[in-house]
């Protein structure tokens, strides 16, 4: 019998090193003659920079990105005679790039956590592993300071936009109320009174009563005074025994620390990845990812070069772009109800089509609303198994999936209907605090836009490939609307956007939505067309953003130089992050000068430290309030109720939009939602009517919400939200409006103030002395809430060029109870005595 392992042995020649030498060199599997244009010239890319450390490869979503880390694996492996190691996202993903290499007969294993393979360490295979299985606390490959920390010549991050959150969770301590309450308790009970000092105690014991479901930062001053006790309350605990541990216990000064309803949560600042030796002294570093729009979390996360994330290697070929049919139901003209008619599609798809159906929802409270018509996984390891029935066609669904943007693949018939519902928020504390400090920046905008995308890629997974995908929910259907967020999406998904915008045109009814639907499932070649001219003609070169990049670096050096002990440096270089930061993005520049103040905390200079608290809290205000408090700055009066109004509509390509955001807005003003969603959404309402509104509850001092109003009237409003609906106005609480109307007269002197409580009945105490005070009821908060929402509608549907909008506005409010000097007459109520005894 021929040995043909000795034969090929005798032939062999030198090994190529040329990444496309290799493939041709390569068995073929069926079907498979060449590599796509894309994948050639990326990996001609590499090929001429791989002398670079760090280098960012681009592919779309099936475009063959596992195939390119592979062949780019190899080439080292021929080329420096060292280890290479693939990380891959999942155990899943793991399997299918072994899968791949098999397929075209690249050496690779799989990591094991029982040892190194001897192949791997010969350097006669790639080894493949999960981003945990490199990055935790007790990782086999070996921590900076360990004896023999395993050195490898290369290591390639496949989907690595896809593992930030993962990466983080590795150097996350979590202390969980449920099973370990009184730690949690006595962690969180070391900082009252810190939060009772910068009048945030209300919130604070809401939270630990778990009434409230918001997420509070430990200021940064409070942390480093608690440190010792920190770290002991966590060794009595047994948390040391957790993996993160390991990775943090040197470093808690660089940790932020959060207390939530659920559990108490430290993490560092950015990822301590450099104390991993296997990947920090690779002199390979290749990142391959989706083609989204800013990948400075790169920076951020891993320490990749500036200019390797500025100069990605892309093609600009169409390959592995799939069809879609982006459907948005809510910006439609005829406003369908997007909740009905996406439940009959998902029928017709599961029952008609046999072909799977999905819904992804941003959390599991929401996804709770599908399971009439949707089954949901209970746990991770379910989510696995049924994404792996509708892989194998074995369930059709529909599923609901919490959360799971990544992660999940379900190419062909496995999915050919993809229901989006709400905007992706994140689930851990830390990325929900972050979603409320950079509320409003750009920086949160590109997160939103990433996690978008990510989600609308997991139905139709490459090249010919299609599926449709409708976007529901007020929150999202605004997002995208908005031309800010539209030009942070990816150009094949803006193409597709704009595409389902003129398809939605013509759409008048359920029954024409359901057949324009069908056109995709049908693969009408009028729509497979027009898809496929409109794509190649829409679609432009994707520009990478500078300014995310500089401001990234920045920050990932000054935290470097702290760890490093370089402290006036690290304070140095976040200054000028901050100043590096667009101009628009206010949110993103306090969050930097608040870091800033916790390393110069941190160092002893508490001087330099409250300034730096004083400047960042004065540019954002969802951050630690200044021990000292600068000063208040006035709003600016409103000149015209009418123009504040239209204003508003200039956001959005689509003007449904700002009707999707009125939505999203009003569905926290209930007796229900909690003290800060009440607030926050009232704060919104007011700016919907045209004021000026401002929100206290996060500034100390003032009333929860302040309207201003044209003609120098405050409308100065405390909230009672979840209070009983029986119970009157008792005199603690108009004390505080009546404090809160004296704050409104000191800072606004000459101004007409109109004092309100939002209250569920118009009841108060004979002692509570009410007489010149108002009350906005549930009942007639629901009433202006419908004049405000028929006003956003009309004009929302108006066909006149923007310039004539105001004009229409000031008309319609002639007619309107919300004109600003009649919203006292028509909503606000006098309260009726009641005897207190």
């Amino acid at each position: 019998m021929v040995d043909f392992a000795k034969l090929r042995a005798r032939k062999k020649k030198s090994l190529p090193i040329d990444p496309l030498e290799i493939f041709r060199r390569l068995p073929k599997p069926p079907q498979i003659n060449d590599l796509y244009t894309s994948q050639s010239e990326v990996l001609k890319g590499w090929f001429s920079r791989r002398d670079d450390r760090d280098v960012v490869l681009k592919l779309h979503t099936g475009g063959g990105k596992t195939l390119v880390g592979l062949l780019i694996a190899q080439s080292s492996l021929n080329e420096q005679r060292r280890p290479v190691l693939y990380l891959a996202p999942n155990n899943q993903l793991v399997r299918q790039t072994l899968e791949k290499a098999q397929e075209y007969g690249i050496p690779a294993v799989e990591y094991s956590n029982k040892g190194f393979q001897e192949d791997f360490q010969n350097s006669g295979c790639v080894l493949v592993a999960n981003y945990k299985s490199l990055f935790n606390g007790r990782s086999r490959f070996g921590l900076t300071g360990s004896t023999a920390p395993v050195e490898v010549g290369a290591v390639i991050l496949d989907d690595a936009h896809v593992a930030f959150s993962d990466v983080r969770a590795s150097f996350t301590i979590e202390v969980e109320r449920k099973g370990e309450n009184d730690v949690y308790e006595n962690l969180t009970d070391l900082f009252r009174e810190t939060f009772k000092a910068s009048s945030q105690i209300g919130t604070f014991d809401d939270i630990r009563s778990g009434d409230d479901l918001a997420v509070l930062e430990v200021p940064h001053w409070a942390w480093h005074q608690h440190l010792d006790t920190v770290r002991e309350l966590l060794t009595q605990a047994g948390m040391s025994e957790q993996f993160a541990w390991r990775l943090v216990r040197d470093s808690l000064e660089m940790c932020q620390a959060f207390i939530s309803r659920n559990r108490f949560t430290i993490t560092p600042v950015l990822p301590l990845t450099n104390l991993f030796p296997t990947f920090s002294s690779a002199p390979r570093r290749i990142y391959m990812s989706a083609t989204i729009a800013d990948d400075s979390e790169l920076i951020r996360t891993f320490g990749a070069s500036k200019s390797a994330v500025e100069s990605p290697l892309r093609s600009r070929s169409l390959a592995g772009v799939s069809e879609r049919m982006i459907l948005i139901p809510s910006l439609m003209d005829y406003a369908p109800d997007a909740a009905a008619i996406s439940r009959k599609l998902l029928s017709i798809c599961v029952d008609q089509k046999r072909t799977g159906a999905i819904v992804i929802t941003p959390s599991n409270h929401a996804a709770t609303k599908w399971t009439d018509v949707a089954y949901k996984p209970s746990s991770t390891s379910e989510v696995n198994e049924i994404v792996g029935k509708l892989q194998k066609r074995e369930l059709l669904g529909p599923v609901v999936f919490a959360n799971r943007y990544d992660g999940i693949d379900l190419p062909g018939d496995s999915c050919r209907l993809l229901i989006m519902d709400g905007l992706p928020k994140g689930t851990s504390d830390y990325e929900l605090h972050r979603a409320v400090v950079l509320q409003g920046g750009e920086s949160l905008a590109r997160i939103v836009a990433q996690r978008i995308e990510q989600g609308i890629g997991r139905a139709a997974r490459g090249a010919g490939d299609y599926c449709v995908v409708l976007l529901v929910g007020s929150d999202l259907s605004a997002w995208i609307a908005k031309d800010a967020n539209f030009e942070f999406l990816t150009a094949p998904t803006k193409a597709q956007l704009d595409m389902g915008r003129d398809v939605s045109k013509d759409i008048s009814s359920d029954e024409e939505l359901i057949e324009t639907v069908d056109l995709s499932f049908t693969r009408a070649t009028d729509w497979t067309s027009f898809h496929a001219e409109q794509l190649a003609d829409l679609i432009d070169d994707q520009k990478e953003d500078s300014s995310q990049t500089v401001v990234a670096a920045l920050e990932r050096k000054a935290i470097e130089n702290w760890k490093d002990g370089h402290v006036e440096k690290a304070i140095d270089t976040l200054q000028k992050a901050a100043e590096a930061c667009k101009p628009g993005d206010k949110p993103l520049q306090g969050y930097l000068r608040q870091l800033a103040a916790k390393i110069a905390d941190h160092w002893g200079n508490k001087d330099l430290a409250d300034s730096l608290q004083q400047s960042a809290f004065a540019t954002n205000r969802a951050l630690h309030r200044p021990k000292v408090k600068p000063p208040y700055r006035q709003l600016n009066v409103p000149t015209s109720q009418a123009k504040n109004i239209v204003e508003r509509f200039a956001n959005y390509r689509v003007r449904r939009g700002t009707l999707s955001e009125f939505e999203s807005v009003v569905s926290n003003l209930n007796a229900e939602a909690s003290a800060s969603n009440f607030e926050q959404s009232l704060t919104l309402l007011g700016k919907f009517l045209g004021f000026s509104s401002e929100r206290f509850d996060v500034k100390g001092k003032g009333p929860d919400v302040l309207w201003l109003m044209p003609g120098n009237i405050g409308v100065v409003l405390e909230a009672k939200s979840r209070k009983k609906a029986t119970n009157p106005l008792n005199k603690d609480n108009h004390g505080q409006l009546l404090v809160a109307d004296e704050w409104f007269k000191d800072k606004y002197p000459g101004f007409q103030s109109i004092r309100v409580s939002v209250h569920p009945n118009s009841f108060s105490t004979d002692q509570a002395e009410a007489h010149n005070s108002f009350v906005l009821t549930y009942e007639s908060l629901q009433r202006l809430i419908t004049e405000a929402r028929q006003l956003v509608a009309f004009l929302a549907e108006s066909k006149l060029p923007h310039g004539d909008l105001e004009l229409e506005c000031s008309q319609h409010l002639e007619r309107s109870k919300i004109r600003y000097d009649q919203l006292a007459e028509n909503f606000f109520i006098p309260f009726k005595v009641v005897s207190s005894s």
